[in-house]
């Protein structure tokens, strides 16, 4: 997730879910896993969930309609107005309860051990920070200087990050649009349009493109064509909240104040969890508990079958930063000028690092150090078990984007430059400069670099043998 100040807007039974221990340096070793559907074959239960698919569109619909409604009676003003609104707010409370009282058809079985779903490759790049758990990986080493391979053109500024599957990269665009390009032509294969500007980063799995935008609908689309499967609404726009999807199920924050937890085959809302402010934060999943943070300034671990809380940490700002998930400590940014460790197992804090300013970058855990870009424009390298500082490169603009580190580089957008830092030390190995601010996060996979910019650009950078 990169944040933008300023452009943010006004399980159905999961399976137990464990990384592999991957960490931003290291090769992954990802297995897809095909969800199995307890649903009969027969036409009783197949007219059964065709009906129950039915009643949930129309309620859908019926929201909709009624929130459309609920503004124009804000606007019209005067007493008569403010009942009208009152009756509405009445109407949406109750549609949304049948539509999370709707029953799901289609429920995905148990998986018989720990596994990491996942439609990438080992050279892949699913979903933002690669996987449910925020730990980078890519199988293929890339050294450099880098060459710029190809740069296609979108409508309007590239906020979104990255996904490459199959030799497709997948990004959404400030123009409201969904592109997919040939990463090795940079050719455009097809794109799709929404209702609103994105800023969320697609998550590609078992063929299929799950993302959010700002005209507050989780889409889901075929990865091949580009063309509509469902979309699924929340009750905010979904500013930079990219979609983990996990065991069957895609979970979304939205600027309504609320997680949201769908059915990731047919978009069924399965549970919906209100939090204490704003999602723009990318809910990240281990072991069976989402970790997610909220403008509220209040770090959450929920239990990703039901939404239901384990435990909450208040940090002192607003937290835009997603999480980067360890072994025993999960750790993110805040608005407080500081990055935090907390236990896994009860949200006690373990250390807290200060910066001079936001800590908006989503923090990249490689080993025993970890990476994360501050508002102050330094790039800091971190002990991930003290949380004493390393060292810390000043770059020649704000680092609101996400760092990468793989094969001993650290990859991360500054300004309007995408830099190439040695780990160990921070020493420059590289850098290009864009037309305009580079608040997209890197990704790596199948020997490219690839990173979004606002000059409406999505970039492709190889090494040079």
């Amino acid at each position: 997730m990169t944040i933008r100040r300023g452009a943010v807007l006004s399980l159905v039974c999961i399976p137990v879910i464990l990384g592999l221990g991957l960490g931003c340096g290291k090769p992954s070793k990802e297995k897809e896993i095909k969800i199995q559907f307890n649903v009969s074959g027969n036409a009783q239960t197949q007219q059964k969930a065709a009906e129950q698919q039915r009643i949930i569109a129309e309620q859908q619909q019926k929201l909709e309609e009624l929130r459309r409604a609920l503004v124009d009676a804000r606007q019209s003003g005067g007493r008569t107005s403010q009942k009208q609104v009152e009756k509405i707010k009445k109407q949406i409370a109750a549609v949304e309860e049948k539509i999370q009282a709707a029953p799901v058809a289609a429920q995905p079985e148990k998986a018989a051990a720990p596994q990491v779903i996942s439609s990438a490759k080992a050279t892949g790049w699913a979903m933002f920070r690669q996987n449910a758990e925020s730990q980078p990986a890519s199988g293929t080493p890339i050294t450099p200087p880098l060459d710029l391979q190809w740069k296609h053109r979108t409508g309007e500024k590239v906020d979104s990050s990255p996904a490459l599957v199959g030799g497709v990269v997948y990004i959404g665009s400030g123009d409201g649009k969904i592109y997919a390009i040939s990463a090795k032509e940079g050719r455009q294969i097809w794109e799709k349009a929404t209702g609103g500007p994105i800023s969320s980063s697609p998550s590609i799995v078992a063929g299929k493109v799950y993302i959010g935008s700002q005209d507050s609908y989780l889409y889901c689309l075929a990865a091949k064509s580009g063309d509509l499967l469902w979309r699924a609404m929340t009750g905010g726009a979904i500013s930079f909240s990219s979609p983990a999807v996990v065991g069957g199920v895609a979970v979304i924050g939205a600027m309504d104040g609320a997680l949201y937890a769908y059915n990731a085959g047919n978009g069924a809302l399965l549970w919906k969890k209100a939090l204490d402010g704003p999602v723009a934060a990318s809910p990240k999943i281990k072991s069976g508990i989402i970790y997610i943070g909220t403008l509220g300034g209040t770090f959450f671990a929920l239990n990703a079958a039901s939404g239901e809380e384990k435990w909450k940490f208040k940090s002192e700002r607003q937290i835009f930063s997603s999480a980067a998930v360890g072994d025993d400590k999960v750790f993110f940014g805040s608005d407080d000028k500081s990055v935090y460790a907390l236990n896994l197992d009860n949200g006690e804090i373990a250390w807290k690092c200060a910066t001079q300013g936001w800590v908006s970058s989503s923090p990249c855990l490689a080993g025993k150090y970890l990476y994360v870009g501050s508002k102050d424009k330094n790039l800091y390298a971190v002990n991930s078990q003290t949380g004493g500082i390393r060292w810390k490169v000043k770059l020649k603009g704000s680092v609101l984007s996400s760092p990468v580190e793989f094969n001993g580089i650290v990859y991360i957008g500054a300004g309007q430059t995408v830099y190439a830092l040695r780990a160990n030390d921070g020493k420059e190995k590289w850098s290009y400069s864009a037309g305009d601010a580079i608040n997209s996060s890197p990704i790596i996979a199948e020997s490219l670099l690839v990173v979004g910019s606002d000059d409406r650009s999505v970039y492709s950078f190889t090494y040079i043998p």
